[in-house]
């Protein structure tokens, strides 16, 4: 089964970004979620889907373009990323995925211009 959870805000310190989604999530299927290692783009929606993963679940991290600044700074910075729930949640593989994709998707046309110009733009690549 496949689950989305939109990231609307972040919050930041000196060793680590926060990911905050709109939805609340059930304790007891939080505590099963574990980094699914992956970073796809949503074209379309402007939009980067970090994967999280629990024994019978897909979950969609979204995180829209409204908080790529944050993560800019976090690309930067190379800090350690978190999902706040009712529980803390490390994601120790979004720093590395996050730099993959960020190397892939400037100048890729497989990605739609719209999305190669955001991103560009809002990480300040070329």
């Amino acid at each position: 089964m496949e689950h989305v959870l939109t990231v609307t805000e972040t919050e930041y310190t000196e060793d680590a970004v926060y990911l905050i989604p709109i939805e609340d999530w059930p304790h007891e299927e939080w505590v099963k979620l574990e980094d699914g290692g992956r970073m796809l783009a949503d074209s379309d929606a402007l939009a980067f889907v970090y994967t999280l993963e629990g024994p019978d679940s897909f979950v969609q991290l979204r995180l829209p373009k409204q908080v790529w600044p944050s993560l800019k700074k976090a690309y930067e910075d190379n800090v350690k990323a978190w999902v706040k729930g009712p529980e803390l949640l490390e994601l120790p593989l979004f720093p590395g995925e996050l730099a993959f994709i960020l190397e892939n998707v400037p100048g890729n046309g497989n990605y739609g211009n719209t999305m190669v110009e955001a991103v560009e733009e809002a990480f300040e690549l070329q």
